[in-house]
């Protein structure tokens, strides 16, 4: 190639600009440096200049709100507290079944669900992070001395007579049926407040056995049909009382294969088993 006016070979290669492309393109750069400035000045930041390479959009983080493992002040209070409530339940049941040995059927099968009862809070309790207070402790002491006073009492009750030890179990589950209500009143979990509702069908299963016996009345059959819950945290169905030979019926909304069970009756049935809804 050669230079333009120049008869003679050379070998440097000379490249000849253009000036007026130059001047356009130092235009095109001052533009842009003056606009990016202007939508810095108003906060857009400069992202929302480079848009000719699109920006994907950040993955949204999981939601947390079926993974609480923690529960308010209040909460944790009430958990505690049931807890103990239905230990002492099972403690008074079990104790006066060995005092009227000859009597003992409802005591012990009562017993044998406030048990259940008493998981299924532990259950809870270690699901959102919250000590034991029964750890360590024997039948007849809590970590609340008020419960500790109350099975004392209840017992010297019970050691009156059998009527009496009946009115004892009428007097715990009223008081529970309470308690379990107040609990339901909090801003709880929607598992803790199933597994509340779960122990007050039984809490009201217990009551209606401890009244009828109170009152001289024979426990009917008791034992119900139909779907009833699948798991602790399951809200089962409410049982309806029977008549004649006092077979209740029931049905719970859960899915599973588990049996439902009744109120007992108050027909002329016969002394059978009274079962809990939480199973």
């Amino acid at each position: 190639m050669r230079p333009i006016g120049s008869s003679s070979p050379v070998s440097t290669l000379v490249i000849v600009t253009n000036p007026t492309r130059r001047n356009t393109m130092k235009t095109w750069k001052t533009r842009t440096a003056a606009a990016t400035a202007v939508m810095i000045g108003l906060g857009l930041g400069v992202a929302a200049v480079a848009t000719a390479a699109p920006v994907p959009a950040p993955t949204p983080s999981p939601s947390t709100t079926s993974t609480v493992t923690t529960v308010d002040a209040d909460v944790a209070k009430t958990l505690a507290y049931m807890r103990e409530e239905e230990r002492l339940a099972r403690d008074v049941y079990t104790a006066i079944a060995k005092l009227y040995p000859d009597n003992a059927t409802q005591f012990t099968r009562i017993a044998t669900s406030e048990q259940r009862h008493f998981d299924a809070m532990g259950i809870m309790l270690t699901r959102y992070g919250q000590p034991d207070p029964s750890t360590g402790l024997a039948a007849g002491s809590y970590a609340n001395p008020a419960l500790t006073d109350l099975y004392a009492k209840l017992m010297t009750q019970a050691k009156t007579s059998l009527t009496e030890a009946y009115k004892v179990g009428v007097a715990i589950e009223e008081t529970d049926i309470a308690d379990l209500k107040t609990a339901l009143g909090q801003n709880a979990p929607s598992d803790v407040k199933a597994v509340y509702t779960n122990l007050q069908n039984g809490s009201n299963a217990h009551l209606a056995a401890f009244t009828a016996l109170r009152d001289g009345k024979t426990i009917g059959m008791g034992a119900g049909y139909g779907r009833g819950p699948a798991n602790a945290t399951a809200a089962p169905g409410t049982g309806t009382p029977g008549a004649g030979m006092g077979n209740g019926n029931r049905r719970g909304p859960a899915n599973g294969t588990a049996a439902g069970t009744g109120v007992p009756g108050t027909g002329m049935g016969r002394n059978a088993n009274v079962d809990c809804p939480l199973r």
